[in-house]
């Protein structure tokens, strides 16, 4: 069976939207595997340089509104207390 150069180029679209999917999931994961999860940096006081403290997720001067100042790291205080 013949097929045509319109039906073959028409299956093959599919085939390379699903690769493109597969492929940004793969750089998806592996860009989140190497960011440092926030919750080891806070573990880890070194995180950010001195004289920064972490909070949130940054690296910040000062504990913004509603965390608690605990030296190198800042800490979210609940505010329904």
């Amino acid at each position: 069976m013949v097929q045509c150069r319109a039906h073959r180029s028409a299956r093959s679209v599919p085939r390379l939207v699903a690769l493109g999917i597969i492929v940004t999931a793969a750089v998806a994961v592996a860009v989140a595997l190497l960011r440092p999860p926030a919750l080891r940096a806070q573990q880890d006081e070194s995180y950010c340089r001195p004289p920064l403290k972490f909070a949130a997720g940054a690296c910040v001067a000062q504990c913004p509104a509603g965390y608690e100042d605990r030296g190198r790291v800042c800490v979210f205080r609940s505010l329904s207390r």
